[in-house]
């Protein structure tokens, strides 16, 4: 596998993934992952929560949880003694921990069985729809993001030239779609959670919707379902996740801005954007980061402006077993930062930076997608 360099972005065509069909082998092989996954997720979660339940230690964790005065780690520490107890969670943690290695290890030659047909697409010119790419070399990478394989993706999001094909034709539509991973419960829409979480937005229409931590055209193609005259804008700190994201916004005929940008560091002005919307990137972040990327959200905003943000639930806001599983991810399925985000009360954070109006509350039965939101004063 080589870490070639990216094909000119204005060359190329969104859902080239969608029209890079995989052969049938490397197909099944991600659709056994996905209902094998998704088996583990629901069924098999259900069961040892069960067992979890079934334990005195257990239930007894689970009837005061959120209350106890321990710290996070040492109830963790706890639930997790439990949850071990049980052969059937057990077996649980060992199929995710195999899913999330195999999704790459059979999509990335399935992806290569197909470089031909996708570099054809690539040469193919995109439909002009008036949104734009700003990729900036000198915007520093800083090692938390450029260190870490997201996901347990080799190389990370930029380590691999076609992570678009292995995304959208293997591991997003065929794994990744079924549910039962991390926060993710078994059979979730993950498109319409976005759109769900879009709509958490207070007023009726937005002028201008920015995304820090954008990650390609995801969450602004749903800010766009619910807000079709917004103005729209995008940053990430990934060339490749922001070149895949102009494509689909140009094919789909959505005018959009891409710009390379550190989340704390957006370069816009000060009261210039009626929202800001943060979608699973609280736990991509430390929480000196975190702190900082609220702070330019706060900065961005217009007087009267609103912050929503969605990532998995608080350890606080779930059954202790579902926290052990969001722990687990930590050391496991490559989210160095899942705990010591799911730790925090963020919407306290937040008030104590000045937002006002600020909730939090969950949108599914097991606490995701959990949703912090609150607006800029007047």
């Amino acid at each position: 596998m080589t870490n070639a360099s990216l094909p000119d972005p204005s060359k190329l065509p969104f859902g080239q993934a969608k029209f890079v069909s995989l052969a049938q082998r490397g197909r099944a092989g991600m659709e056994f992952l996905g209902s094998l996954q998704s088996y583990v997720g629901g069924t098999v979660r259900q069961r040892a929560r069960a067992d979890f339940n079934a334990d005195p230690e257990g239930a007894a964790l689970a009837q005061n949880w959120s209350q106890r005065n321990e710290p996070w780690s040492e109830r963790i520490a706890k639930a997790k003694a439990v949850a071990e107890r049980s052969i059937t969670y057990r077996y649980d943690r060992l199929m995710q921990r195999y899913v999330a290695e195999e999704v790459y290890t059979k999509g990335i030659p399935a992806t290569e069985a197909r470089r031909k047909e996708a570099e054809a697409l690539y040469a193919q010119p995109v439909p002009k729809s008036g949104g734009s790419l700003d990729l900036d070399p000198t915007v520093p990478i800083p090692k938390y993001h450029s260190e870490t394989e997201w996901h347990l993706m080799p190389g990370g999001w930029d380590g691999y030239d076609l992570y678009g094909i292995t995304m959208g034709s293997g591991v997003g539509p065929l794994v990744f779609a079924r549910g039962g991973f991390a926060a993710v419960e078994a059979g979730d829409d993950l498109r319409q959670q976005r759109i769900d979480v879009a709509k958490q937005f207070p007023k009726k229409s937005y002028g201008r919707v920015y995304e820090p931590g954008c990650g390609g055209f995801g969450t602004l193609a749903a800010v766009h379902q619910v807000f079709p005259e917004a103005e729209l804008v995008g940053s990430d700190l990934s060339p490749h996740l922001l070149c895949q994201g102009h494509m689909a916004a140009e094919r789909m005929g959505v005018k959009v801005s891409f710009k390379q940008r550190d989340a704390r560091d957006t370069k816009e002005p000060s009261n210039s954007f009626d929202g800001v919307i943060m979608y699973a990137l609280q736990h991509e972040m430390p929480i000196d980061v975190n702190m900082d990327t609220l702070k330019e959200a706060l900065r961005i905003l217009k007087p009267g402006g609103d912050l929503v943000m969605s990532d998995p639930p608080p350890f606080a806001a779930v059954h202790p077993l579902q926290a052990v599983v969001l722990d687990w991810d930590t050391e496991h399925r490559g989210e160095p930062f899942f705990t010591v985000t799911r730790e925090v009360e963020w919407a306290k954070v937040m008030k104590d930076l000045g937002f006002v109006n600020v909730e939090a509350y969950s949108l599914g039965a097991q606490g995701y997608p959990y949703v912090v939101r609150g607006s800029k004063p007047e």
